[in-house]
């Protein structure tokens, strides 16, 4: 039995089924920085409710930015 044989087919970085948003588009996870109680407050409404509530923010802020 060859070692390159052993190795093959265990866990690698990326396998594995990727969350799809509602559209069906791929989601990427990414790195943000919470404090303790932050993060509660995320786990208490959930992170879908955060992801809606980053996107209502963003459509104001474009908008904003679109008029001036």
């Amino acid at each position: 039995m060859s070692t390159a044989a052993a190795k093959r087919g265990g866990p690698r970085d990326g396998a594995g089924r990727k969350p799809k948003s509602k559209t069906g588009e791929l989601m990427k996870t990414r790195a943000m920085r919470w404090t303790d109680e932050g993060w509660a407050d995320v786990l208490l409404i959930g992170m879908d409710r955060v992801r809606e509530l980053v996107a209502k923010e963003a459509a104001k802020v474009r908008k904003q930015q679109g008029s001036e």
